[in-house]
């Protein structure tokens, strides 16, 4: 079995979690308005910690619930941030983003070994054969400090392998600006372990983030691996995940740039995989930045997008970006949904 999608904190057991809890007094605030704001309640994660630690067996079921995801926990991504944030809130990784330890980094790295231990243990138990866990630094983690703590995940993975289970890990880096973290990944690849570091990786959130902004660094990673090939990285891109902020077309077109960008893997790229029929007729907005983007594209790809019925007025596309480019691009414009452009949409995602 191989587990090509895995993050390092969203791999954590509920119990597991507990347990690392044990009596510790956290300051929840930060999870519960977050829950609270995508949720319209506030969480009765207190109490149920509060009977969990009195011996109350119905505690840790109740705990699992708050801490597993499900079906009403879909929607949107603020859902799904909101219910992360409870890993999170109680996470030594905390320590780091508050400034409540004057060096966080002995706490965390004792956090990460306890995790990344369990998670192999769960996976050879799985019977999984090959792994690769994602794992996020971002801010306030310098290059020095992800270092420290990336080093002995590494080594980590590279007993695993000689013990028969091929561990990986890729470093997820920040969508604004990719490089300073790249260069500590480039570091790490040409390491003495650099044989368990299989690529880099982008997620959280996309929407502000188009792939075309990604050009010149996956062009960078792509002379990497010519330059490296025993050490090549793997691009792994999370995209058409999210996509409230733009028209279905836009969110096709993100994937598929992506793809043409030169991404090894997509991450979710749901926007390919929903029916439209499951919006319905509807309305809904970009700004005209997006939809210039999409008048190019849907130009540059006229001739592929007619063969799989679309229909492209090229004329009409001209006459349209000649009318936007005078406006703000951030100005937003609404598009209309009825059957027929639903329809189109679905050519769209089989392109």
């Amino acid at each position: 079995l191989a587990e090509l999608h895995l993050h390092m904190y969203g791999t954590i057991r509920a119990e597991d979690y507990l347990e690392r809890l044990g009596h510790r007094e956290v300051d929840w605030r930060f999870y519960e308005s977050a829950f609270e704001r995508a949720y319209g309640e506030r969480p009765r994660l207190r109490e149920i910690l509060e009977r969990h630690r009195a011996g109350d067996p119905e505690a840790r079921q109740e705990f699992r619930q708050l801490f597993v995801f499900g079906d009403a926990d879909a929607g949107n991504f603020e859902r799904f941030q909101a219910k992360f944030n409870l890993l999170i809130n109680g996470s030594a990784m905390m320590h780091a983003v508050t400034g409540t330890h004057a060096d966080p980094l002995p706490g965390i790295a004792e956090e990460i070994d306890f995790f990344v231990a369990r998670v192999l243990s769960d996976q050879r138990r799985q019977g999984i054969g090959y792994a690769e866990q994602r794992l996020m630094f971002g801010p306030p983690f310098t290059n020095e400090m992800a270092r420290r703590l990336s080093i002995p995940i590494l080594e980590r993975y590279a007993q695993a392998t000689r013990d028969g289970m091929t561990s990986r890990l890729a470093l997820s880096l920040s969508r604004r600006d990719p490089w300073p973290d790249f260069e500590l990944v480039r570091e790490l690849a040409l390491g003495p372990h650099g044989e368990s570091v299989t690529g880099v990786d982008f997620c959280y959130v996309e929407e502000g983030f188009p792939p075309k902004g990604k050009a010149e660094f996956f062009a960078a990673v792509h002379e990497f691996n010519q330059r490296h090939p025993t050490r090549a990285l793997a691009i792994l891109y999370h995209v058409g995940e999210s996509f409230g902020d733009k028209s279905l077309e836009s969110a096709v077109r993100w994937v598929h740039q992506a793809a043409e960008l030169g991404a090894h893997r997509l991450g979710h790229a749901i926007a390919l995989g929903v029916d439209p029929e499951v919006y319905g007729e509807h309305e809904r907005s970009e700004s005209v930045a997006e939809r210039l983007d999409q008048i190019d594209y849907d130009l540059a790809h006229a001739e592929a997008l007619r063969a799989r019925g679309v229909r492209v007025d090229e004329n009409a596309l001209f006459r349209e970006r000649d009318t936007l480019r005078v406006r703000r691009p951030d100005e937003p414009i609404v598009h209309r949904y009825d059957a027929a452009r639903l329809d189109e949409v679905r050519l769209r995602q089989e392109l």
